[in-house]
Order: structure tokens, then C-alpha cells, then sequence
């Protein structure tokens, strides 16, 4: 059976690669040759790289990107000012390798779980469910992206707006195709896409000493009731109709 092309961005545009929607072996090699290359969980091809992209996650998670220096991101990763300038032309430039990086990571892990379940509401979930878990277990990669995609810089301003456009546009399509089939509510599709990356990111900073997995689940059962539920209680919405 033939993957089905449910949200091209996943794979192509919004994660920084073009992929000709019309030639599905050039997407496919795409996929594999990201999978391979992914710089999370990997035994890395060059270990100077390695070492300055993690020093600069790190750096820039906690202060920011403009209160960071190339030299500090060199001392961390233990290697020559000189030496960063043989992989990275300026600290842009780690920046962006970041979070294409990363955001292909979390694509990929998306994607492979919403390939096959069908209905929008579905999807919704799942999404949700994914997005929780991953950026709780990369608490780096989601203050990162929080700071300098969502709240973002002047520096980092034009990735940040294709990144952030990219994923709204895939949460929308999806909030879109849920209204036209009558699963979901007739509300704007781009702020409800845009709450809830907003809603989900903000709750997995929140998680970053979690006692268990129970507990992850039970803070995962509470963010989907709040989102396809609401907050009322039937006898409240009842009162105010």
C-alpha cells in the first residue's frame, strides 16, 4: 500500500528541504537520508560539529541567542574559536542547522505516527500527544524554539518566520479538513492552530521534573480534555445559553 501524502510540509517545505510533491522516490530518499543524518540519537559522523551544536543548544536554551557569544559556544564545546569557524561562518548559522535539525527530528516522529489514523480529530490528537512527549523529552530544543522561533529575535527572524508559518500552515490544513468534514467546530483555523502549538509548548516547558511516565500521561490526558472538551462544565454552558 502507498503512503499516503497527508501534509507535505513534514517532510519538504517547512522543514527547510523542497520536495517535489510529484516525484515520491525523491521524497522517499529524502526521508531516509534525513533519518540517517538526524543529529539526536545518532553516533555523529564528526564529533567537533557535534560537540559545538550541543554547546550551542545549551547556551542558547537558557540566555538566548543575542546573549551569546562564538566564543562562549567555543569554550563550552571545548574546542578553538578558529575551529568553530571551519563548520559555522557566524553563530547564525548554528542556529539555523538547530533547529532544521531538530525540527526534522520532530517531523519525522510526528509524521510516522499520524500516517495511518484517519479523521482530522484523530490526527489533532495524536499531534497534540506527540508534540507533549517530544519536547518533554528535548526540554532544550523546546526552549530554543520558544525563544527564538516563537518569541523570536531580530537575528533569526526570517528562519523563524518560515518555521513558524510551516507549522501553523500543517496544524491549520488539518483544523481546516476537521470543520469541512463536521468533526470539528466552524472557528478560524489559524488561531486555533496557532493556540494549540502555543498551548502544548508552553505545558512541556512546565514538565521538566515529572516524577513518571503516569504523570506525563495524566498531564497528556488533562491538555486533550481542555482542548476537545473545553474548561465548563455542561451546567455552565447550560446557564450561559
Amino acid at each position: 500500500m502507498s503512503k499516503p501524502k497527508i501534509y507535505p510540509e513534514l517532510t519538504g517545505q517547512f522543514w527547510g528541504r523542497q520536495v517535489p510533491e510529484t516525484d515520491e522516490s525523491n521524497a522517499e530518499q529524502l526521508r531516509d537520508s534525513l533519518r540517517d543524518n538526524c543529529w539526536e540519537g545518532r553516533v555523529p559522523m564528526d564529533t567537533k560539529r557535534e560537540r559545538i551544536k550541543q554547546a550551542a543548544l545549551e547556551i542558547f536554551s537558557s540566555r538566548g541567542f543575542a546573549n551569546t557569544t562564538v566564543q562562549e559556544i567555543a569554550e563550552r564545546a571545548k574546542v578553538g574559536k578558529g575551529t568553530l569557524y571551519t563548520y559555522y561562518a557566524a553563530k547564525e548559522d548554528v542556529l539555523t542547522d538547530l533547529l532544521i535539525d531538530g525540527l526534522t527530528n520532530m517531523g519525522q516522529h510526528i509524521e510516522k505516527k499520524i500516517t495511518t489514523l484517519q479523521g482530522s480529530a484523530a490526527r489533532l490528537r495524536a499531534i497534540v500527544r506527540e508534540q507533549l512527549r517530544y519536547f518533554h523529552e528535548h526540554q532544550s530544543l523546546c526552549r530554543l524554539i520558544t525563544r527564538e522561533v516563537w518569541g523570536h529575535s531580530d537575528q533569526s527572524s526570517s528562519l523563524a518566520q518560515r518555521v513558524r508559518s510551516g507549522y501553523i500552515k500543517m496544524l491549520q490544513e488539518v483544523v481546516e479538513n476537521g470543520i469541512k468534514d463536521g468533526e470539528l467546530r466552524s472557528l478560524d483555523s489559524h488561531t486555533v492552530a496557532a493556540a494549540l502549538y502555543g498551548m502544548v509548548s508552553m505545558v512541556a516547558l512546565s514538565l521538566k521534573d515529572l516524577p513518571s511516565d503516569t504523570a506525563l500521561e495524566r498531564v497528556e490526558m488533562t491538555l486533550q480534555e481542555l482542548i476537545f472538551s473545553g474548561i465548563t462544565t455542561p451546567r455552565m454552558i447550560a446557564a450561559e445559553a
